[in-house]
């Protein structure tokens, strides 16, 4: 049987390779911005922590010590308390978060409107209800998008707070004020916020409306140094639902002790660390300036996601490509999450990058840039 497939398999991949699309980089697990391999050093802008703070494990011995059999209650409480949300739920991956949302809070007479390209994981979950899509802060695709989701029973506008695509910040109370206007819930996604903007709180903190959203979502992999984990934080209801039994396969499995721990240490460092934050930001804006020398096109950006605009999806793949074997790496990101045309290198930036390190970046991107073509 595995033969058949074998090479069907094969022949498929023979396809993507003669496209020019075949991914030949292996997957580095790791938080560090930069990772140490048997090539050498890869400096990581594909899935670093934001912050760049781990707690040692004399802090973690701590923290568990402290709370015993109380830390997820405590870490829960935490994180409402940072977002501005009456409970929270932990999960272990945003995914299950999505799960979770799309089959066990809606039916099939409710409606999701999420947005594109950041919000992949709704369209990938399970859903029993109807799905309608609009694009990042196009306010009057959301609004279509509003209306054509009337005939639902419930709708839930789920929003990403940054852009995946190009690190712009969603205008939040713009949204709202729509949600207000067809009756419909908001969930807002602050992985690549929280813990970042303002005092911590995110995107939605920076912008004035935190605890406005009846639900927010989020990572504890992206700014609280934890290598898994994820929320769901929101009205007191909503979260209480969610921890029934309802027939479904179990998502809420207990987190690690020692990643609920990092968690409760990252936020209550989070007063500390607001040079850290800045800090971020200057280094992401000084990457910008750098790759602006060299030639590329940026879209703006208002975070630590930053994109390098290159044009279809052959091309984005190439230059990934030959940015790792250059050792940077970074997210090819091209169709079907994004138009052909606009196919993008995404960057995400660490405190943890030094200034040198920038610099040696934005040399390396001219120079493999140039190299393949691309300048």
């Amino acid at each position: 049987m595995y033969s058949d497939f074998q090479d069907q398999l094969r022949s498929r991949l023979a396809a993507i390779n003669d496209a020019g699309l075949y991914n030949e980089r292996g997957t580095l697990m790791s938080g560090m911005a930069v990772i140490d391999t048997p090539q050498g050093y890869v400096m990581n802008f594909k899935n670093p922590n934001y912050i760049g703070y781990q707690p040692d494990a004399a802090e973690i011995e701590a923290i568990t010590a402290e709370y015993g059999d109380n830390l997820a209650s405590a870490l829960e409480s935490k994180i409402a308390n940072l977002l501005g949300a009456e409970e929270c739920l932990l999960l272990n991956s945003l995914t299950d978060a999505y799960i979770a949302l799309s089959t066990q809070l809606l039916n099939r007479s409710d409606a999701i409107i999420y947005d594109t390209p950041s919000l992949f994981s709704v369209t990938t979950a399970v859903s029993r209800t109807a799905k309608y899509k609009f694009h990042n802060s196009d306010l009057a695709d959301l609004e279509k998008q509003l209306k054509l989701s009337q005939a639902q029973q419930n709708r839930l506008l789920v929003v990403d707070a940054v852009n995946i695509a190009s690190g712009s910040i969603a205008p939040l109370n713009q949204i709202f004020a729509l949600a207000d206007k067809y009756r419909a819930m908001v969930a807002v996604d602050e992985t690549h916020a929280a813990g970042i903007f303002g005092n911590g709180g995110g995107a939605s903190e920076l912008l004035d409306a935190k605890g406005k959203a009846e639900i927010t979502i989020g990572s504890l992999t992206k700014a609280f140094g934890c290598q898994s984990g994820a929320y769901i934080a929101g009205r007191r209801e909503i979260i209480d639902f969610l921890r029934q039994p309802t027939g479904l396969p179990e998502i809420a499995a207990p987190l690690p002790k020692t990643e609920m721990a990092s968690a409760v240490a990252a936020i209550d460092r989070l007063p500390q660390n607001a040079a850290d934050r800045q800090y971020l930001l200057q280094i992401t804006n000084y990457l910008i300036r750098k790759l602006y020398g060299e030639g590329f096109e940026i879209p703006p950006t208002q975070s630590a996601i930053m994109a390098v605009m290159v044009g279809d999806n052959q091309k984005a793949e190439l230059f990934a490509r030959h940015l790792h074997r250059n050792n940077v790496l970074a997210t090819s990101l091209a169709s079907p999450l994004i138009d052909n045309q606009n196919a993008r290198i995404v960057l995400q930036l660490s405190t943890s990058h030094t200034q040198e390190q920038i610099e040696q970046t934005a040399k390396i991107f001219g120079r493999v840039a140039k190299e393949i073509g691309l300048l």
